[in-house]
């Protein structure tokens, strides 16, 4: 297959990097690609990159075009604080870029468009405690994840307007191996998490900062993404993709001693009690063939590996 990839960040790496992997051609569209990072997950001219921004459609057109793209994956976009610090380029940024991308696909007649979302447009106030399925109630809970929850809707109208093939991934918080110049919160906290287990030294868990999460490694999304890419005969167009495991302060400690039993981990605060909302994968699993690869413990022993030949 021929796949564009908007975004060369965590996610759109790794998908690259899993594609070429796999015999697929691959181009990362991105407004200003990071070559070293690029290089170092997906390999050196593996991927054709390209230097352009999504909200310039007769450029985006033009890449697809020059790409022979069949397929397109949209992952760029800025993230949470970074949306919150700036909420009219960010909203802008966001929206008009899934309006390009689809109307791209719409115009070059694509075969699939495949949506990165995210676990946040869950409205958890109105979800029953237990696994969380594709069909619960969403909203916009803040600017970033209402810029998702818009898109999503303009896929949907494409979908019905022009019988578009569209997907949409919801991601639960993920982490790996990034730059982070998108504004990824989790990924920060679990990448200085990693770093501060290699170090060795002692060091506290504050059940306030490492609230109760989901967290995936970026390497399980990129399979997430692939499965979706290439999937046939879908019988939903919205899939979770996720550990399907919610992983609380406690849990994260015990995980640090695990990995480095000579390290001293404190355990402060309060952790909540809510009762776990995990994302359901039964339908990922079953229509995409998606099942995670990387419990949290074997994710972070191989970032960790990952962190580890990177700095010495």
């Amino acid at each position: 297959m021929n796949i564009l990839v908007t975004g060369a960040g965590l996610i759109g790496c790794h998908l690259a990097k899993r594609l070429a992997d796999g015999g697929d051609r691959v181009a990362l569209y991105d407004l200003s690609p990071n070559r070293d990072y690029i290089d170092k997950i997906v390999g050196k001219d593996r991927a054709e990159i390209v230097a352009a921004d999504v909200r310039d459609l007769p450029a985006l057109l033009n890449a697809l075009k020059q790409s022979q793209a069949d397929t397109v994956v949209h992952t760029a976009g800025l993230i949470g604080k970074r949306v919150a610090e700036n909420s009219y380029t960010g909203a802008t940024n966001n929206i008009l870029a899934t309006i390009h991308v689809l109307e791209a696909a719409r115009l070059l007649g694509l075969r699939r468009v495949v949506f990165v979302s995210t676990f946040g447009v869950y409205d958890r106030e109105k979800i029953k405690p237990g696994p969380v399925t594709e069909d619960a109630p969403i909203g916009g809970h803040n600017l970033y994840t209402t810029t998702k929850v818009c898109s999503e809707h303009l896929l949907h109208a494409y979908t019905y307007q022009y019988n578009l093939d569209s997907v949409i991934v919801r991601p639960a918080g993920v982490f790996g191996r990034g730059h982070y110049v998108g504004g990824s919160t989790v990924g920060k906290v679990v990448r200085d998490f990693a770093l501060t287990v290699i170090k060795g030294a002692p060091f506290t868990i504050d059940a306030k900062l490492y609230f109760s999460n989901e967290y995936v490694y970026a390497k399980d999304v990129a399979l997430a993404l692939e499965l979706a890419c290439k999937a046939q005969s879908l019988k939903q167009r919205i899939y979770n993709a996720g550990s399907g495991v919610v992983t609380r302060a406690a849990d994260l400690a015990r995980v640090a001693r695990e990995l480095n039993p000579k390290v001293e981990v404190k355990l402060v605060g309060a952790g909540d009690d809510d009762e776990d909302q995990p994302l359901d994968l039964s339908h990922s699993k079953a229509e995409l063939g998606y099942v995670p690869q990387y419990p949290l413990k074997a994710a972070l022993r191989d970032y960790m590996e990952e962190l580890w030949n990177e700095t010495r």
